[in-house]
């Protein structure tokens, strides 16, 4: 990953989680990284345990950035989210997949945020 792409997501991830925690979000980790790889973050709401994606582009030429995450992001996730609630003796709880998708100005400002609740289906 570039540069430029790293500055962009972590500014990105920053705004997601204050984000997240005015809606109500017990942020229990970030960046969770997993032998199949990485959670961006994991929080507690309402009784579920949510797996949150998040994408964040500064520019609009490729689309919303929730639209980067593909099936195969997906199955990614869910094997890592598994993984995380076997290591914790959690597989029975209710759990779910949020993405956040943030849209950063040119120069890196918020531009918007856009949660979507329960992201994934049984598709995957």
């Amino acid at each position: 990953m570039d540069r430029e792409k790293k500055i962009v997501g972590g500014i990105g991830e920053k705004l997601a989680i204050k984000f997240l925690k005015s809606r109500g979000y017990a942020i229990l980790e970030t960046n969770y990284r997993t032998i199949f790889g990485e959670l961006d973050a994991i929080a507690k709401k309402d009784g579920f345990m949510i797996f949150i994606e998040i994408k964040t582009r500064a520019s609009s030429s490729l689309g919303p950035p929730y639209l980067a995450v593909t099936a195969l992001k997906i199955r990614h996730i869910i094997k890592n989210a598994l993984f995380y609630l076997k290591m914790r003796g959690q597989v029975y709880c209710d759990w779910r997949i949020d993405v956040v998708s943030v849209k950063l100005t040119p120069n890196n400002k918020c531009e918007s945020i856009e949660l979507i609740e329960n992201a994934v289906c049984d598709n995957y």
